[in-house]
């Protein structure tokens, strides 16, 4: 293979990188609804780990926020995935880790009735 066919595939690669990294950047978090489980869903998405906390305290009154986030990591899944995971997939990593880090249960079963939802748009720009 001669040299102007090796920086051509360079170029190339180069140029498919770039846009798959930007593409991953391109996707849109939208709350389906006002309900404060599609916010939490929206903000484990594209939030900072300070904002995720401001709207988990918001989630029941007591003032215990340990308590909450155990609520929301144990029983809050956004589009069907538990919201850690959801983080970890939208690739918020530090928000990810820190839900997974209150997580209790090893095994999941879904009670339809005691699980809390949120659904959240996702589009490309």
């Amino acid at each position: 293979m001669n040299i102007s066919k090796v920086k051509v595939l360079l170029v190339a690669l180069a140029l498919t990188t770039a846009n798959l990294a930007s593409a991953g950047d391109s996707l849109t978090y939208v709350a389906s609804d006002n309900s404060i489980e599609s916010k939490l869903c929206v903000a484990a998405a594209t939030a900072s780990k300070t904002r995720v906390n401001t709207i988990v305290k918001q989630v029941s009154s007591t003032k215990l926020t340990r308590k909450n986030y155990t609520l929301v990591a144990n029983e809050l899944s956004c589009n069907g995935i538990n919201i850690a995971d959801f983080a970890a997939q939208a690739g918020n990593i530090a928000v990810a880790n820190k839900l997974k880090s209150y997580r209790t249960k090893n095994v999941e079963i879904r009670d339809i009735a005691s699980t809390f939802t949120g659904s959240v748009s996702v589009s490309g720009e």
